[in-house]
Order: structure tokens, then sequence, then C-alpha cells
């Protein structure tokens, strides 16, 4: 502390803007230091939901191969006739009894009509 004459030392009045300034740059460091961790918990959380999503991804797709191979299996012809047959006791008809429907040509008869939904018997 100072004794000359006149002059009175307040330490809190010459370095009230030097303190203000220390808290203002301090401030702003903290919120930059929480704004960056805060960023990298972000990539870390959204890191560990792309690797939950994948995982989930490819258990689909796991499941997706299996229950195709499943209905590929339950749709053959052989196994439809196999249910038919056996569970059912379905009979597979005589040649006889079997008429095979073919489509006329498309070209048109006398009436105009082009002849579409009509069928022979053979």
């Amino acid at each position: 502390m100072s004794t000359r004459a006149g002059h009175i030392d307040f330490p809190l009045i010459g370095g009230r803007n030097a303190n203000l300034r220390k808290v203002v740059a301090g401030a702003l460091v903290v919120a930059g230091l929480l704004l960056y961790v805060g960023g990298k918990v972000q990539i870390m959380r959204l890191g560990y939901q792309i690797d939950e999503l994948e995982k989930q991804k490819h258990e689909l797709e796991r499941a997706n191969r299996a229950l195709t191979i499943e209905a590929s299996s339950l749709s053959s012809p052989a196994r439809i006739e196999e249910i038919a047959v056996k569970r059912l006791g379905m009979v597979r008809p005589a040649k006889e009894n079997i008429i095979v429907v073919r489509r006329r040509a498309a070209a048109p008869s006398a009436d105009g009509s082009s002849g579409q939904g009509r069928s022979e018997r053979n």
C-alpha cells in the first residue's frame, strides 16, 4: 500500500475491468470445453446407435433369408400335392376327365369382337 499524499489505492477500482475480462474469458473457455465435450459425447452416442442398428439389420436379414427359404419350401408343388393327397384325400383326375383349354389367336371375329375370354374344348 502506498502512502503518498493525496493518493489512495483502491485495488478493486483499477482492476475491475481486468477481473471482468478474466471472468468472461474463463466463462468462454468453459463454454467452449462444454460444447466440445458435448459434441464428443453425442458422436459416441450416435456410434453406439449405429452399431445397434447394424446388429438389428443383420438379424433381420438373417430372419428374412430363413423366411424366404421356408416360404419356397412350403409353396413347392410336390409339397402341395402331398398335402392334397394325404391330408385332404384328393386324387388325380383320370386322363379322360382332363380338358385342355387353349386360347384363340387375337384375330377379330366376324362380329367385331377379338375373341378373347372364350375357350375351346378339345
